[in-house]
């Protein structure tokens, strides 16, 4: 199904691409999330929001293998993914780009990208020279910079590092943890006017979108908030900031950040 076709059939009659069902997750015997339920289908955008120790973070860790889960379960396209490693996650195509970046410091723009397609598996080595031209052509900052070591990268720069990593790895599912953390006004516009073209640059990927503010209404197509690891609200973005939970956690403004 192309893009376009996808794009006029709602998400709600689709077949979830990612699905997340009682997930619960504890630290020693702190329980920090607790029966959170997400369905994403292709081409969607969920924004998972809340304030600073909601549960986003952990819940995005445990979907992606990097934490144990005490309960509950996460399948990508039907399959279940209990017990898999989180190399092999990657590898089946459920990508997570953590808060921080973490680019590979060392290693230049170029082998940061190079090495996302040979960890990942999922792009052909004959392939891979070609969609590293397609992340330079999408964020020409990093073309200008492609032989400089990643650690030297100003923090916007290395977050389009981090979202190129992800293209190059060719998702089925995206899991982004905050990826406005640290930047200026102006970056995080330019990282979010990226993330308005998924349906260009991510085609068909279903993305969780993690933020503390309400900024990832103006690309979500639905929204969960997170309040002490447990599902405060689920519906769609463009209703979201008339709600009296919604405000409640984003603020009275919230109605003035979603735009088409």
């Amino acid at each position: 199904m192309s893009a376009t076709t996808l794009a006029s059939v709602p998400a709600s009659s689709r077949a979830p691409v990612l699905s997340i069902e009682k997930l619960s997750v504890s630290y020693g015997h702190v329980r920090a999330v607790t029966d959170v339920d997400l369905q994403v289908a292709a081409g969607e955008v969920v924004a998972l929001l809340g304030p600073n120790g909601a549960g986003k973070t952990t819940t995005l860790r445990a979907v992606s293998g990097v934490l144990p889960r005490q309960g509950g379960s996460v399948s990508l396209c039907g399959e279940d993914l209990s017990g898999r490693r989180p190399d092999q996650i990657v590898r089946a195509g459920l990508i997570h780009v953590p808060e921080g970046r973490q680019v590979v410091a060392p290693l230049t723009v170029r082998e940061n990208l190079q090495l996302a397609g040979l960890a990942s598996r999922r792009c052909p080595p004959k392939e891979l020279d070609e969609g590293i031209e397609r992340v330079f052509t999408l964020f020409p900052n990093l073309s200008r910079r492609r032989d400089i070591a990643s650690g030297l990268l100003s923090g916007g720069e290395q977050q389009m590092l981090a979202m190129g990593r992800a293209l190059i790895a060719r998702p089925v599912a995206l899991l982004l943890d905050e990826p406005s953390m640290g930047l200026s006004p102006l970056l995080t516009e330019v990282i979010y006017e990226f993330l308005a073209r998924r349906a260009e640059v991510f085609a068909g990927v279903a993305i969780v979108l993690a933020e503390q503010s309400r900024i990832a209404l103006s690309v979500a197509d639905r929204v969960c908030i997170l309040s002490k690891g447990r599902v405060a609200f689920t519906g769609l973005a463009h209703e979201a900031s008339r709600d009296v939970t919604v405000r409640a956690y984003l603020g009275h403004g919230a109605a003035g950040a979603v735009s088409p």
